[in-house]
């Protein structure tokens, strides 16, 4: 007998998205709870393009809270990550309060819960590490090519169809990331290169780790269909302060950030990362995943923009042409699963007419025929 354990309980249209580590596919990311739009948010819907303008300007935020990570350098990178964790924690634990719900989400969907918040915890870390060995636009793109490995893990643990399609940018993706990782075996070893040889592998690994945490995150949001978001994000950051503090307090790396720019753009960092996954959050009710995921590449791009800008860190023809690689699978795959949601509805409406038209027919049978 199958078991159907891990299959997601309604895989429709999903209404909002949880960042886990700095971006996400947003085609298979998002949380699948119902969502019930009211009047007002049904005239919001209305505003061409306002959807594509949210998810922009969260790009901008969750690039400008990536280049934070990297830019201050005297402060260990969980201790950034307990930080923003605070701040997330104060913003939702309101609305949480003000909503009545419970901080130890539905019964039956703890486990998923608590799933998500450790590998979203372990994905954020190893990202915010990442950004320390490598340039931050190879981590970035490394880190955003997670749609492809939750396609594959979707197939394997959910159950959902796989085919040669979702194959082929699973193998693209990966191409892309040993484009950036460049390991010495495959590529020798450049005078030019502004880190060495092992320090990239090291930290390209790092990044393609937290990748794999990311993807796992997803998986486990499919699972909380009825778990508010609100307390899908406490939850996160309830584990990365406790983790965090234990892991600081182990290799005795905890520092008191002084008054002035590094305390400042630690607050902002916090700021951007929860003020980019509202927006992101509006822009996937306001629009579909598909057109929004399209935009995520921005994250990319103002990831070599910053590195270039404010860090001298500039890409190599490897790091640009896998860029380049990661980016085409991941528009491919947003592509995609647009075609197939717009075709999926164009069908159920064919399929509908059919039986409405079966049913008067019937109807017809059955009452008294007039004479003539």
């Amino acid at each position: 007998m199958e078991n159907n354990s891990f299959r997601p309980k309604n895989t429709g249209t999903h209404d909002i998205f949880t960042e886990v580590s700095m971006n996400e596919d947003l085609s298979d990311t998002v949380s699948s709870y119902p969502h019930t739009f009211n009047k007002n948010t049904e005239v919001i819907r209305k505003i061409s393009f306002l959807g594509l303008l949210c998810s922009l300007i969260s790009a901008l935020f969750f690039a400008s809270a990536s280049f934070i990570v990297a830019f201050v350098t005297n402060v260990d990178p969980m201790e950034i990550l307990v930080i923003r964790s605070c701040i997330q924690l104060l913003m939702y634990v309101p609305v949480v309060i003000y909503k009545k719900t419970s901080f130890f989400g539905v019964k039956g969907e703890r486990w998923f819960l608590c799933m998500r918040a450790v590998v979203g915890t372990v994905a954020m870390g190893m990202g915010y590490y990442s950004f320390r060995l490598i340039p931050l636009a190879d981590a970035s793109t490394i880190i955003f090519s997670c749609p492809a490995l939750v396609t594959l893990f979707a197939c394997v643990l959910l159950r959902e169809p796989c085919g040669v399609f979702q194959v082929f940018t699973v193998i693209l993706t990966l191409t892309g990331v040993v484009l950036i990782s460049r390991p010495s075996f495959l590529f020798g070893v450049t005078s030019t290169d502004q880190v060495s040889s092992a320090q990239r592998l090291q930290g390209s690994l790092i990044a393609f780790c937290s990748c794999i945490a990311a993807a796992l995150a997803f998986i486990s949001l499919r699972k909380l269909q009825k778990t508010p978001t609100s307390v899908v994000i406490c939850t996160f950051s309830i584990a990365s302060i406790a983790f965090g503090l234990i892991y600081l307090f182990i290799v005795d790396n905890f520092t008191i950030p002084i008054c002035g720019q590094d305390a400042i753009l630690l607050v902002l960092c916090g700021v951007f990362g929860t003020f980019g996954q509202f927006l992101l959050t509006t822009a996937l009710k306001l629009e579909d995943a598909g057109p929004i995921s399209l935009t995520r590449t921005l994250d990319i791009i103002l990831a070599f923009v910053f590195g270039v800008s404010f860090l001298d860190q500039y890409p190599s023809w490897t790091s640009i042409v896998g860029a380049l690689v990661v980016c085409s699978s991941i528009v491919s795959l947003a592509i995609k699963k647009w075609k197939d949601k717009h075709r999926s509805q164009n069908t159920s409406l064919s399929e509908r007419k059919p039986l409405k038209n079966k049913t008067t027919t019937i109807y017809n049978s059955v009452l008294p025929q007039k004479a003539e």
